[in-house]
């Protein structure tokens, strides 16, 4: 293994050591979670289950709370709100939200929840995402659901904020227990991002490349669980997400 990617596992290695509510609301839990940086968690929220969720991202990172509230409420009735659901997504409609969110700017790290409809994030979040400039900052997603496509409603939020960097997301059928470990590894992985590594100029899909977890593990091949790698040429370096 050449020197220059010893320095660079030893760099990542340092790095991981070290309901109606329309206005945000704070909290002032402290934690140590992406170097003090402000983070929001905003999420639309149906049932409850997201809500939850968000709370309990907040609770743990100190975050501001906005709920993506619609203007016109989704029926209360599962089959009801199914229909207007489907209806929306088969126009391409763009619910319009109550209230914005305050000190926009001041935002570093942007959570982004929600349920998943028909296999993928409800309109609103389209709504959401489009009235605000995510340029520079670094967007999480996260997502509840109760059978499947976690990883395609996951990969949308990339399509939806394109000025954006991402963080690896996390899907749940509802359990709050994974959110801990999780924000522990994401925090590291924004350390990495703004660690400095260069880039590398070849073809990112080339058989020369080799890619490497954050913790400096090789893999034999191109890694196929989505998440934040560092991918090296052998002879520079950049971080990558699948």
């Amino acid at each position: 293994m050449s020197r220059y990617l010893l320095a660079l596992i030893a760099l990542i290695g340092t790095v991981q050591s070290g309901c109606a509510q329309h206005e945000p609301a704070v909290n002032e839990a402290s934690s140590e979670l992406f170097g003090g940086k402000k983070v929001l968690v905003a999420y639309f929220s149906w049932g409850g289950t997201t809500e939850r969720f968000a709370e309990e991202i907040a609770t743990q990172t100190g975050a501001t709370l906005f709920r993506i509230e619609p203007v016109n409420p989704y029926p209360s009735e599962y089959t009801p709100c199914t229909e207007v659901a489907k209806e929306e997504l088969e126009s391409n409609a763009r619910p319009e939200i109550k209230g914005n969110v305050e000190d926009w700017d001041r935002y570093d790290i942007v959570f982004i929840g929600w349920p998943v409809w028909w296999h993928t994030a409800p309109m609103i979040i389209s709504t959401f995402t489009e009235n605000y400039d995510f340029s520079g900052k670094t967007v999480v997603p996260f997502c509840t659901y109760a059978a499947t496509y976690r990883d395609e409603t996951l990969r949308k939020i990339v399509e939806l904020t394109p000025l954006a960097n991402h963080l690896e997301g996390l899907g749940t059928t509802g359990s709050t227990s994974p959110i801990g470990e999780w924000l522990q590894r994401i925090s590291a992985q924004y350390h990495a991002q703004t660690a400095g590594i260069a880039d590398v100029q070849s073809d990112a899909d080339s058989d020369r490349l080799t890619y490497y977890t954050l913790d400096g593990i090789a893999q034999h091949s191109k890694p196929q669980r989505s998440g934040l790698y560092i991918v090296s040429d052998g002879y520079s370096s950049k971080k990558v997400i699948l």
